[in-house]
């Protein structure tokens, strides 16, 4: 499936998942921090993805894994991915 991501800041991506704009959620860990995760969701029928971004600068945020699935579980999802570099 071939996606094109957009970076968004996080309160638009709460606002996406509240709106069912975003239905599939990934988790990719940091090639450049170890046990850092990003956060990918992606819209399933337009085939759409967004990135959660840093508020004042265009990188991609990170987070620690039990703080990211906390509020994974917060938004209501019950399931998420988990991608891990090698």
């Amino acid at each position: 499936m071939s996606v094109i991501f957009h970076r968004i800041k996080e309160g638009e991506f709460i606002r996406l998942v509240e709106a069912r704009g975003i239905d599939d959620l990934f988790i990719q860990e940091s090639q450049l921090t170890p046990n850092k995760y990003h956060l990918l969701g992606i819209n399933t029928q337009t085939k759409i993805g967004y990135v959660v971004r840093h508020g004042r600068t265009d990188t991609m945020r990170e987070w620690r894994l039990d703080i990211l699935a906390a509020l994974i579980k917060r938004l209501g999802f019950t399931r998420f991915n988990v991608k891990m570099n090698p």
